[in-house]
């Protein structure tokens, strides 16, 4: 069960990460739980979990500015996608597989939308614990344990960053994957020359009634010729006598 889970997590990511963010963000708003499970923070000390705190809110902006400048690259991704996905398409033979490599593109580009969807959420601000005003009166009033579960509420909404970042690239992956696919399947139909357009009936009727046409009008073009001398042997005559 769990290796048809991971296999879904694979093809789908966006769903796992969104299921993922939606349970660490009721466990956040749990604070029984969070009371019970930060409680072994309160053996580091004040001075210990102050520094922790600062560096998991270092840790949270790193991890935004990755996610958010992947998305960068995504907009070039998108651009060489849809220019590859046209011209390929419109220079292949007819085939079959021309129909499938059209969805095969669709697929990457919608692959391609989801990473950039998934990264521009980097962009919104997530919950910040341990800062502001309040923190400093809470921490002089409560003491180390409202500093440990500061300090673990932070770590999860960090969790939430990594889930989404992973799940961009995931994204950006399966998108890559599947236009690397299109463009196998077009190579290979451009550099075999038994999918060349083969001439059908319909064309060779065409051609046919083409060529009756137009031998029906050279027979015309001789017949006025031979026609217009005739005409203009009387006038000769006449002009001798």
């Amino acid at each position: 069960m769990n290796f048809i889970y991971r296999i879904f997590e694979e093809i789908f990511p966006v769903f796992p990460f969104l299921k993922n963010k939606k349970n660490i963000l009721n466990k956040v708003s749990n604070e029984n739980e969070i009371a019970s499970k930060s409680k072994r923070y309160e053996e580091l000390g004040s001075d210990s979990l102050n520094i922790r705190i600062k560096e998991e809110h270092e840790r949270a902006i790193k991890i935004d500015e990755k996610t958010f400048k992947f998305t960068l690259g995504l907009s070039i991704s998108l651009t060489v996608l849809a220019a590859a996905s046209g011209s390929f398409v419109n220079f292949l033979p007819n085939s079959s597989f021309v129909t499938y490599i059209s969805i095969i593109c669709g697929i990457s580009s919608l692959y391609m939308l989801a990473a950039g969807i998934t990264a521009l959420g980097a962009i919104k601000t997530l919950a910040t614990y341990g800062y502001g005003t309040d923190h400093l009166l809470s921490q002089k009033k409560i003491g180390d344990s409202y500093l440990a579960e500061a300090l673990y509420a932070q770590e999860l909404m960090n969790v939430i960053r990594q889930l989404r970042n992973e799940s961009a690239y995931q994204c950006l992956r399966n998108g890559f994957l599947m236009l690397f696919l299109a463009l196998g399947i077009a190579v290979v139909l451009l550099s075999n020359p038994s999918n060349a357009p083969a001439p059908t009936k319909t064309n060779i009727e065409d051609v046919s009634k083409k060529r009756e046409v137009m031998g029906l009008d050279n027979n015309i073009s001789v017949s006025d010729e031979k026609n217009d001398k005739k005409s203009m042997q009387p006038t000769a005559k006449a002009a001798a006598d």
